[in-house]
């Protein structure tokens, strides 16, 4: 059975929705507001990482929805936008968080629940990405007063920097090719994205987008990343092989987060403003369907079947404590169920 995990930041808990019947089967309380989630590889564990003065992350087993564990890392505060600061190895060994407040990632030894080492990095970091072969995490640094933001590199097997990478003004988001030559990064204050190469740690290419970059993902072929401006409502399309953009999606009012399907057909992005969820082939480069959704979307995921896409319905700025998860259905494009949590939902993992 596949199960949805849900971090609600103003509940201090984390839901748990069986996608089989769409229902809300668990709420367990993690001990602080949860900024972020992740699942272990094999989906038997799940990690939620909580504001504070410090932080802390709650280990859940998705067997039975306990807590087993409660680990102490850096200080970490709500940013009201979507982040990603905390990601696990492929391989599921080392888990690693950016503490925006302490500036320092925890590294964290999945085996014990360990805390094995505190790297210091630099102004308010706020994502992570990690190489396809576990060698090294690119941690990106928004340095939101300054105007030029960077990316520390951090080698895993020692828990060390080995680089340190400038980047344009306020770095929003940052992936990696599958292929693990090359890292892109949203510049959201100079509506760009940075493209370094993985081999010599420099910047190769600096592409014009649109306004306000805020995330980007990457197509599993590698050909194409598609990004989302949340200042300009748009999504531009970057051909990798010449590193510029050869389409510009207009879409609804503040595009933040978007997934691609693994077979690279279809892009899904949620607008924060506009309650909406555009759906975009990528064969076209058009939308093909948009689908109202909740309150201020904040964060999707697709089942790993690619039948379903949840999105969490964060309701910032709206009515507290009315939360929701929105269900598509990819055959029909069509809203199947909308399952009510409570809380400001604003961030969901789907176990494989």
């Amino acid at each position: 059975m596949s199960s949805v995990y849900v971090a609600n930041f103003g509940g201090s808990r984390v839901s748990v929705i069986d996608t089989k019947v769409n229902q809300l089967i668990s709420n367990i309380a993690v001990g602080g507001p949860p900024l972020a989630l992740v699942l272990s590889p094999n989906g038997q564990y799940g990690y939620i990482l909580c504001e504070g003065t410090p932080g802390h992350v709650t280990v859940i087993d998705t067997k039975d929805h306990s807590v087993t564990a409660l680990i102490e890392v850096g200080s970490l505060s709500f940013e009201e936008i979507p982040t990603k600061p905390i990601m696990i190895t492929h391989d599921g060994k080392w888990i690693y968080v950016a503490n925006n407040q302490s500036n320092t990632v925890t590294v964290i030894d999945a085996k014990d629940n360990r805390v094995v080492a505190t790297v210091q990095v630099e102004a308010e970091p706020l994502f992570i990405a990690i190489t396809p072969d576990n060698q090294y995490v690119y941690v990106a640094n928004t340095s939101i007063n300054s105007a030029v933001a960077s990316v520390t590199v951090i080698e895993t097997r020692t828990h060390q920097v080995i680089s340190t990478v400038r980047v344009g003004g306020f770095a929003a988001n940052i992936r990696i090719s599958s292929d693990g030559r090359y890292a892109y990064i949203c510049n959201s204050r100079d509506d760009q994205v940075s493209v370094i190469d993985m081999k010599t740690k420099k910047v190769i290419a600096t592409i014009m987008v649109g306004e306000g970059p805020s995330d980007l993902e990457i197509t599993a072929n590698g050909k194409y990343v598609f990004v989302t401006n949340s200042d300009e409502n748009t999504v531009s399309v970057i051909e990798t092989k010449v590193n510029r953009v050869i389409s510009t999606i207009g879409v609804d009012s503040r595009p933040s987060a978007l997934v691609i399907t693994a077979d690279d057909r279809f892009v899904y992005a949620i607008n924060l403003g506009g309650n909406t969820l555009s759906i975009i082939e990528t064969k076209t480069n058009q939308i093909i369907a948009t689908v109202r959704v909740g309150s201020a979307p904040f964060s999707l995921g697709i089942t790993s079947d690619r039948r379903y896409v949840y999105v969490a319905n964060s309701q910032l700025g709206t009515i507290p404590g009315e939360g929701t998860v929105t269900v598509i259905e990819t055959k029909t494009n069509q809203v199947i169920s909308t399952v009510k949590l409570g809380g400001n939902p604003i961030a969901l993992a789907i176990t494989p």
